[in-house]
């Protein structure tokens, strides 16, 4: 039977080729990776391509534009779609696509490449081979990121969980280690840890009614907001006055205790969280994992006003407040747990 993939060519390294010492963007999408069809799967591709960047110039806009563009496919027609995006900033809008198209009825698989494709070396076509035999093989609705480690098997990561790619050893990995799974060999094998939803899980949370409403949403050009104001997880810092600043909200990324400096002294942290309180700008901090006897700081910064975010990934977290904010002023149902983004 033959089975209809959609390939949404996005630019990338997996778009790029290699002159002159210098990497940079072909003048035409790889339609050569199409011939990478995994064995015992008739595929017959569409194509399209709503823009051509190198990943690390990705826009809020950019990812307005792909969810609109996915969105308006005709998804009864098709089994599968297939994202080939670069990979600098393959998690961040891999998360995107999880906030912008909740309720997505069918598997969509973002794909980059560690080098161009012409270099024999590069992760690209096993990629590309595995999303496509894990996409049409287990047919799950949702979205999804695949991507080949030297020396492992291509792993299959939950887009909301996929970490981005280490600056260190240029290796994706999920976070809190909860890998979907993998693809050896045209085949996947799910990965049985704790906290890794099962196919019925999948398939409940893909609800019509969300995809509707996201659809809607989408096509209509769904909003991130960009006001954010992302601090590190660092001692001390410099905070500024965010008075006509249009900062909608502030994120402190926490330590891993889901802790920040809650001293309210001059030119800190609390302090800060302080004035913001005082100005209407929500602070979050997080992401937050607290045990049974949490510090001391985390009511200290609660009376400072600041809230604290859920266990995700930072990347998840910054995303999801943008998502939420570009929707509406409020920050109320930030814990609510959309596309398996939740840690605990």
């Amino acid at each position: 039977m033959t089975r209809r993939v959609h390939v949404v060519f996005t630019g990338g390294t997996i778009g790029s080729v290699a002159t002159d010492g210098r990497t940079g963007l072909d003048d035409a999408p790889p339609r050569h990776i199409l011939s990478c069809v995994p064995s015992g799967h008739q595929v017959e591709f569409s194509e399209s391509e709503p823009f051509r960047i190198l990943s690390e110039d990705a826009t809020l806009e950019h990812w307005t534009r792909l969810a609109r563009h996915i969105a308006q496919l005709d998804f009864a027609g098709l089994d599968a779609v297939i994202v080939a995006h670069g990979s600098d900033t393959l998690a961040w809008t891999a998360k995107a696509l999880v906030y912008a198209l909740a309720g997505c009825p069918k598997p969509v698989v973002l794909v980059a490449s560690d080098r161009p494709l012409t270099d024999k070396e590069s992760n690209g076509p096993d990629n590309f081979r595995d999303a496509i035999s894990f996409a049409l093989g287990e047919n799950l609705p949702g979205i999804f990121a695949a991507w080949k480690n030297p020396d492992e098997d291509t792993a299959i990561h939950l887009a909301s969980r996929i970490l981005p790619c280490d600056i260190h050893d240029d290796k994706f990995r999920s976070a809190n280690g909860l890998t979907f799974g993998s693809v050896r060999d045209g085949e996947f094998r799910r990965n049985p840890v704790e906290g890794n939803p099962s196919r019925s899980h999948l398939v409940k949370a893909a609800t019509a009614s969300d995809w509707i409403e996201s659809r809607r949403r989408a096509l209509e050009g769904c909003r991130f907001e960009s006001g954010i104001l992302v601090l590190p997880a660092q001692p001390a810092g410099w905070f500024p006055r965010l008075e006509d600043s249009g900062c909608k909200a502030v994120l402190q990324i926490a330590y891993h205790s889901g802790t920040a400096c809650s001293d309210p002294g001059a030119g800190l942290f609390g302090e800060f969280a302080q004035r913001c309180h005082l100005q209407g700008v929500p602070v979050v901090v997080g992401p937050s994992r607290h045990g049974s006897a949490p510090y001391e700081s985390v009511e200290r910064l609660s009376r400072c006003g600041a809230v604290f975010g859920p266990s995700m990934a930072e990347a998840a977290l910054v995303v999801k407040m943008r998502w939420m904010l570009g929707r509406g002023p409020s920050l109320d149902r930030l814990n609510d747990p959309i596309g398996f983004d939740l840690l605990t």
